[in-house]
């Protein structure tokens, strides 16, 4: 049989039934919540929430598992006809998703046929095409993921981050994970002195041995401090009273060094650099992150060249970067130009440097754009 699921709606609205609380006074209430087991498919888990209108279903509606692809479809979005709502639950019938119907024609070069969705023995259980209750503007490399995603922001003692928008990538992504699949941590970091540095990382080694026992898909670090505005080089902390700086690569090996060990178990890792153009206009700083950057095996890192960078501008870049490339599983290399086309008022600001180490991630969808 086709087989499907369920996941809690991210929609604020809906039906309900009205109940009168009992407001103090002996009464007893309790709640019963249902969370589904997680669904797994030979190499695959199943997306969370359907991939044309990105909820989840309850009630009446579930989620139809594609047989070919981690994707799912929700019984509003595809009109099954009541004449066959129960053959598509039939025994050994499989589900192609709409995306995987149409990579499938382009791929084989076959002439365009109408999408039938459900099969039984490789022919299709519907007499008629199966309609779509949307249009659907995806690119056939797109799912709805919820795989693991751990969001650390190294952050310099005393640096102002009320507009940060890495926080708020964060926030963004939280309606995404029903199953606690991210977490978020903000570490302030103040290596000006040797002694500091030993502080760092012994703290780090703890907070890196809890995280350890999840297997990260995605790790994403934000550092945001200060640059010397001719060298280049980030600012590391205090020494006494006064603000310090080191060289990019040391600083990255200081920094990213108790997280090595989960940057390397991770498929993708990527780094975002919020701090001022100095560090990548002056061109020694520059060599020193690039190469820093791929010692560290980091997949990507993105950096800004204004002379007064403010990070508050790259929200939108932000946020196009967790929805296509976290989210939607498209590589960063063929994410980058929607990503700038979603922040185009970002290019007033600043350029925005891509430095890429890694080729889309095995097992990536094929990249085939949907009309």
């Amino acid at each position: 049989m086709a087989r499907t699921k369920q996941t809690v709606r991210k929609a604020t609205g809906g039906s309900a039934g009205r109940v009168k609380l009992l407001i103090g006074g002996d009464g007893n209430s309790s709640a019963v919540g249902r969370q589904d087991a997680v669904e797994v498919c030979e190499g695959f888990r199943h997306n969370d929430y359907c991939i044309i209108c990105r909820d989840g279903s309850v009630d009446d509606d579930v989620l139809v598992l594609c047989d070919e692809c981690p994707r799912v479809v929700c019984t509003h979005c595809v009109m099954i006809p009541l004449a066959f709502a129960q053959a598509v639950l039939a025994p050994h019938v499989t589900f192609r998703c709409i995306c995987c119907h149409i990579a499938g024609q382009r791929q084989g070069g076959n002439a365009l046929t109408p999408y039938l969705g459900f099969y039984r023995n490789n022919k299709p259980v519907l007499d008629s095409f199966l309609p779509i209750r949307a249009a659907l503007e995806i690119n056939v490399t797109s799912q709805l993921s919820s795989d693991t995603l751990l969001f650390v922001h190294l952050t310099l003692v005393d640096y102002d981050t009320n507009d940060s928008s890495f926080e708020l990538g964060h926030q963004f992504l939280l309606p995404y994970f029903p199953h606690a699949g991210m977490q978020y941590h903000k570490v302030t970091f103040d290596i000006g002195t040797a002694s500091k540095v030993k502080t760092y990382r012994n703290s780090m080694a703890a907070l890196v041995g809890k995280l350890s026992s999840t297997a990260w898909s995605h790790v994403v670090f934000g550092i945001s401090n200060h640059t010397d505005n001719s060298s280049g080089d980030p600012y590391v902390g205090y020494e006494r009273k006064t603000y310090v700086v080191t060289p990019v690569h040391d600083f990255l090996a200081i920094i990213l060094g108790p997280w090595q060990g989960l940057i390397n178990k991770a498929p993708e890792s990527f780094l975002w650099l919020f701090s001022c153009g100095a560090l990548v206009n002056n061109p020694a700083s520059f060599a020193n992150l690039h190469a820093s950057v791929a010692l560290h095996g980091i997949s990507a890192a993105m950096a800004f060249n204004a002379v007064h960078f403010q990070p508050s501008f790259s929200a939108h870049l932000l946020l196009a970067f967790c929805e296509l490339v976290l989210i939607q599983r498209v590589s960063i290399q063929q994410a980058f130009p929607d990503m700038l086309g979603q922040s185009y008022k970002l290019g007033r600001h600043s350029d925005i440097l891509l430095d890429s180490f890694s080729p889309p991630p095995l097992g990536q969808l094929p990249a085939t754009a949907v009309p």
